[in-house]
Formats: structure tokens, C-alpha cells, sequence
């Protein structure tokens, strides 16, 4: 049965070697203007030597306005395209595939260069008029462009965690009455946006989404969800990876996740999609640690699960699964490695 989980498949056009992704993490590793690192590039190198089938970079900022902190990927000029470049020749050396996740920080963009921007005003953030949106947006594709030019197979829209795309989303945080308000209009947002992509890079480049419920606080649950991937997928895209909370990162990764207690904690999320949109493949991220619920979740349609703490402490986890130790992940679920200001890292053993 294990055959379901690290046989060969395509996500989109996209040939995958497993159904193992490594969900995008923000590891604070990239130089001072974005660049890509030694430090990034062994990261990456060993996540592909790992096993995964599928490596989505973490949360490449679009544009300066749109950093969230120091150490964070950049995508907004051309001079980045060599360093990323590297990065892609990187994974695809080791035979995994990968996507470049695009964000912009929008209210939470701290470390911003100038004023931070919001649809509506939120935490000190200036509303954007309706060109600045449409500029936006034109970062988004140009990101996206540099990407492809940088030799990767495709780019996730970070469009979760209360970040800009998912707050344009949010009728709470969209109170706009242009165009691009509510949440028919953050759809837009992210229509053009995939569309741009498209025209540029050809449906052989591939464009998934980030996206997920937030408990109520912004006003997106399950339905909501499902509303707007429908009008994502009529403009041709790919894939969505399901999530959960707004930031802080306490909301989105839960603390205590054990080996078949509290498990794949947006499952339930995942499922509903699944039913009211069937033909569009999905990928499950929260709480995964053991072999048998990943194939559980696989063999109940989802198309494919992604992990986020499990490879920080443990890069080679799919390889150690595929060669047929099935024992569950290192990870504790501490969330030691995120609550400090330095790089990611797994601090399990420090006292």
C-alpha cells in the first residue's frame, strides 16, 4: 500500500517522484537584500538528498514594502534571479522538484522598506488606492517571471496567515468598496494575478495556492475556503496546499503534536474541499508525524501531504520511510526552532 506514497505521479504537468512535499518554510537565511545563501543552498541540498518529492521555498518577499523579517528570500529584482537560480539547480540535482512561495507581509510586513500597506487600514498599515493594487499584482507576475527564469517548476501564492493576499480575502480586513473589496474582490486580486503568471510562463509552470481556515477571526471558514478556490481553479489554478490560523506562528503550528494524538489538524478542512471541489488536488500541512496517517490521508483523496517542523529536524525523513523504517518523525512539536530571532533550526537537544 505504500506504493500510493512514494510512487511517481504529476501534479498538474508536473512529474513528482513521491506525494511528499516539504511545506514552505522561512528559514532567516537569505543576505540582507533577499540574496540566496551557502547557508540556504545546504538546506535545500539536503531536503532533495532527503527524499521529498516536492520543495516549496519559504515566503519570498515581492516587493521591499512586503518583508516580513531579516533573513527572508527576496524575489523583487532581477539581480536575485542568479542566486535563486542556484538554489533550483540545487534541488532539481537531487531529483526533487520545487516552487518558489511568493508573499507579501502586507500589515505584518515588519521589516518593510517605507509604509506598509493593507486593503483597508490595520495595524498602522495605509490603505492601498485601487493602482497601487493593480501594482501589486504586476509584482506578483514579475516575481513569478524571475522564478521561472530561474529555472523553477512553478510558484505558491501565500495567500494565508494574515499576510496581504489573504487579508484581501478577508471581508473583516477588505472593507473596500472598489473593485477589489470584499471578498469577491481578493479573489480578483489573486485571479489577475494567476493569470499574469500564466501569460507569461505557459500552464506547464506550475501555480498552487496557500490557503486556509482562521478560526473565525477573518472571517474564512471551510465554505469560504471552497468559494474561493472554485474561482481560483476557473482561472487555471493548479493546486492548493490547506492551512490554518493567522499569525503569530502559535496560531498556525500547534505545540504538542504527537505521533497519532492531535495529528493532521487541518484534515477535517482538507476533506470538505475535497468533496465540493473534487478535480482540484490538494496538499494537507499540520501536525503530520507518523507513516500511517500520511497513507491514511493519501488514501482518503488527498492528493498529497506536506511538512514543515518534521524536516527542519529531520531532513532525510522521506528517505528513512521509502528504505522502509517507518518509525514517526524526531519532531517533539516543541516550536522551539521559530520561537527565536536567529535562523530556523531544530533545538530539540538544547537545554
Amino acid at each position: 500500500m505504500e506504493e500510493v506514497v512514494f510512487g511517481q505521479w504529476r501534479l498538474g504537468q508536473l512529474p513528482l517522484r513521491n506525494r511528499l512535499v516539504r511545506s514552505a518554510t522561512n528559514m532567516r537565511m537569505a543576505g540582507p537584500k533577499g540574496e540566496v545563501t551557502d547557508a540556504l543552498l545546504e538546506v535545500h541540498r539536503r531536503l532533495a538528498e532527503g527524499g521529498i518529492g516536492l520543495d516549496i521555498t519559504g515566503h519570498a518577499f515581492v516587493s521591499p514594502e512586503g518583508k516580513v523579517n531579516e533573513g527572508q528570500i527576496g524575489v523583487y529584482d532581477d539581480s536575485l534571479i542568479e542566486g535563486l537560480s542556484r538554489l533550483a539547480e540545487v534541488v532539481h540535482g537531487s531529483g526533487a522538484k520545487v516552487l518558489l512561495q511568493l508573499a507579501h507581509g502586507g500589515a505584518l510586513a515588519r521589516a518593510a522598506e517605507g509604509p506598509r500597506i493593507a486593503p483597508s487600514p490595520s495595524l498602522g498599515a495605509r490603505e492601498v488606492a485601487e493602482g497601487e493594487v493593480e501594482e501589486v499584482v504586476e509584482k506578483f507576475v514579475q516575481a513569478a517571471r524571475r522564478a521561472y527564469e530561474a529555472g523553477f517548476d512553478g510558484v505558491q501564492l501565500h495567500a494565508a496567515h494574515g499576510y496581504l493576499l489573504s487579508a484581501f480575502l478577508s471581508p473583516r480586513m477588505n472593507r473596500r468598496e472598489d473593485r477589489y473589496g470584499g471578498r469577491e474582490g481578493g479573489v480578483r486580486v489573486l485571479k489577475e494575478i494567476i493569470e499574469g503568471i500564466k501569460a507569461l510562463a505557459g500552464d506547464g509552470f506550475l501555480v498552487a495556492v496557500k490557503l486556509g481556515v482562521d478560526g473565525g477571526k477573518r472571517g474564512n471558514g471551510p465554505q469560504e475556503v471552497v468559494e474561493v478556490l472554485r474561482g481560483l481553479a476557473a482561472s487555471g489554478l493548479h493546486c492548493a496546499e490547506i492551512s490554518r490560523g493567522v499569525a503569530p506562528v502559535e496560531e498556525i503550528i500547534r505545540e504538542g503534536v504527537k505521533p497519532g494524538e492531535g495529528e493532521a489538524y487541518n484534515l477535517e478542512v482538507a476533506l470538505y474541499v475535497k468533496e465540493h471541489l473534487p478535480s482540484l488536488p490538494l496538499i494537507l500541512v499540520g501536525g503530520l508525524r507518523s507513516f500511517e496517517v500520511v497513507l491514511d490521508v493519501i488514501q482518503r483523496g488527498i492528493e498529497a501531504v506536506a511538512f514543515c517542523r518534521p524536516l527542519i529536524a529531520e531532513p532525510e525523513l522521506p528517505k528513512r520511510w521509502a528504505e522502509g523504517d517507518r518509525s514517526p518523525a524526531r519532531c517533539l512539536s516543541c516550536n522551539r526552532c521559530f520561537t527565536v530571532k536567529e535562523v530556523v533550526a531544530c533545538r530539540r537537544d538544547l537545554p
